[in-house]
């Protein structure tokens, strides 16, 4: 079940919907389950209500969430633009689908450490991404976007964070109009509580492809990355009273800080002021290759995974299938103590 908020013609208003329910907006949604039955605190509803929105939250009061007996010291997560997922094309036939579903299937559970949260790109909707973490021991899916599809198109381009951890909570929410630049998509966001005084603070997203022409494709990066931003700052102030917070942001960023074709774009040098560490920092491009070359591109490095509140252990791009993905996931292993 999902406790969302939703916004009536004159005030904020609190409505429970069943998991079918995914429609998003401007507002969180906060996860509700039968094991796990209230999640919302009433202090970081007060929080959320300055830093996300004018207006105010309503809710019912509820206990601290329940925390793992163990709580971990390493973060492994992995971030994978799964190409239209399923079957890496609109329209797919049921034989593509399945035909996808089978090798996505087979990449994932051969990721080595298993992660413990992962951020999917380009999955059709709530459903298609929980069959694609089916075969993972403990996994749910903790968020789904529901962004509309672009101009021309039928179906959307969705993003999803999943992990066998709890959520605090977790939403999804479009980017806002920048003057006359509309950004495709938005961003997934989870809130995890590792421990007492420990949160795991998790972004997913996928940013403007290059298909148009290059310099208005960095401007829409830009606008999207300086809502990202706000965002960040407005979580920090709603989480950091609860702990202390580690950072993770991943997904297809379609750009990379030393591709020569972006110079001057500030997309990632935004992301970086704000303390934010590029896991490949110091790897040369041939051992980050992420998006293999074809016959219209050069190869590129556009996945990526920032941090923050963490040491790095590891960081390397896995040999997924090209009949999983036009993409390769990468991965992170992070300290989080």
């Amino acid at each position: 079940m999902w406790l969302n908020f939703g916004r009536s013609a004159s005030r904020p208003r609190v409505f429970l919907a069943g998991p079918r329910r995914r429609g998003i907006g401007f507002f969180p949604r906060f996860i509700v389950s039968a094991e796990y039955p209230s999640i919302v605190s009433p202090k970081l509803l007060r929080l959320l209500s300055v830093t996300l929105f004018a207006g105010t939250l309503l809710a019912e009061p509820s206990p601290s969430p329940l925390l793992p007996a163990s709580p971990p010291a390493t973060i492994p997560a992995t971030f994978w633009n799964i190409q239209w997922f399923p079957g890496r094309r609109p329209n797919a036939s049921r034989a593509d689908e399945n035909r996808q579903i089978r090798e996505v299937h087979r990449d994932l559970t051969q990721l080595v450490p298993a992660p413990d949260v992962i951020g999917l790109e380009e999955v059709r909707d709530f459903q298609n991404a929980s069959i694609a973490i089916r075969p993972l021991s403990g996994f749910k899916i903790d968020v789904c976007s529901n962004f509309p599809p672009r101009e021309g198109q039928q179906e959307g381009q969705q993003i999803a964070i999943a992990s066998r951890l709890q959520p605090i909570s977790a939403w999804a929410e479009p980017w806002k109009p920048g003057g006359a630049i509309i950004p495709p998509r938005g961003f997934a966001f989870a809130a995890y509580q590792l421990s007492p005084g420990q949160m795991l603070l998790v972004y997913a997203l996928h940013l403007k492809s290059n298909r148009g022409e290059v310099h208005e494709d960095m401007r829409i990066r830009e606008v999207s990355m300086r809502q990202l931003v706000a965002h960040m700052r407005a979580m920090k102030e709603a989480y950091g009273k609860m702990g202390a917070l580690t950072w993770i942001v991943g997904g297809d960023f379609n750009t990379a800080p030393d591709e020569p074709r972006f110079a001057g774009e500030k997309t990632i040098p935004s992301l970086l002021a704000e303390g934010f560490t590029w896991a490949w920092q110091g790897i040369p491009l041939s051992s980050r290759i992420t998006v293999p070359p074809n016959l219209r591109y050069p190869a590129a490095s556009f996945d990526q995974i920032f941090f923050r509140g963490a040491k790095l252990s590891r960081v390397w791009v896995a040999n997924t299938s090209p009949q999983s993905s036009d993409h390769r996931a990468v991965n992170a292993v992070l300290n989080v103590r």
